[in-house]
């Protein structure tokens, strides 16, 4: 029976089998009246990450791999209003798909979001103050610094998307052409950003935004000063290329 669920969770994945359990069991867990469809989409792993996501999710494997081309492969299949897309070694709480939908319920002008991300190395002190519950972890200073540096850049009227969480409306998303595949695989969330942003510079309405009061957690597995500087210089030789990118219109042509 066809139906459109309130909510589409895509996860992109290779090679994640000490990940995916985790996320995909957050995910069951939600404490929510809505209808939600879990959809991972894996590129071609050569360890148990489909197997373990099949007890979980509906599994597809993409014909070609990258992170874009896998997350316009997924999003092709579904039919949620509501996308929510998710790295593989993120954890949601068990209120966000509640939590989320009814801001974007309220704030009919909001295209798109990302919650606040949390570093973490598999430890965190979580707490509750007043009506919010905050997440203390190693990275406590960085996750701040972050949180501001995204903040800001909204503030600005240039927001960008974390990549391990982008929450977008269904027909946003069909309107700004989907995800780009970049050089070197660099810049896929900054380019759909700046594409978000393009598309609301030319209908003149909507928002991107940073969110507050509402979390994620992430793995900091990656966090490393040599791989950061690395990755900030080789978006930066190419950034003709993603601004370029960022105003095509080429869904149909990757799907």
């Amino acid at each position: 029976m066809n139906y459109t669920p309130n909510i589409t969770v895509i996860i992109p994945t290779y090679n994640e089998e000490n990940n995916i359990r985790s996320t995909l069991i957050a995910i069951k867990r939600q404490k929510c009246d809505l209808t939600y469809e879990i959809i991972v989409v894996d590129g071609q792993s050569t360890d148990n990450t489909v197997s373990i996501a099949k007890n979980f999710a509906k599994v597809y494997i993409s014909p070609k791999k990258g992170k874009a081309f896998q997350l316009n492969y997924g999003i092709s299949k579904t039919s949620g209003e509501l996308l929510i897309l998710l790295d593989a070694d993120t954890i949601i709480n068990p209120y966000f798909f509640q939590k989320i939908y009814k801001i974007f319920k309220n704030r009919k002008n909001l295209y798109a979001c990302s919650a606040r991300v949390n570093y973490h190395n598999g430890k965190a002190i979580s707490f509750k103050l007043a009506s919010q519950r905050f997440t203390i972890t190693q990275y406590f200073f960085l996750n701040i610094n972050m949180h501001l540096y995204y903040s800001l850049k909204s503030l600005l009227g240039y927001p960008e998307l974390t990549g391990c969480n982008m929450i977008v409306r269904r027909e946003i998303f069909l309107k700004t052409g989907g995800f780009k595949s970049t050089p070197n695989s660099l810049g896929i969330d900054k380019v759909f950003s700046d594409s978000l942003i393009y598309l609301i510079r030319k209908m003149k309405k909507g928002k991107v935004r940073t969110l507050n009061f509402v979390s994620v957690l992430t793995s900091g597995r990656h966090l490393t000063i040599k791989r950061s500087l690395k990755r900030i210089s080789q978006y930066y030789s190419k950034k003709d290329i993603y601004y370029a990118l960022a105003k095509k219109n080429e869904l149909d042509d990757i799907i």
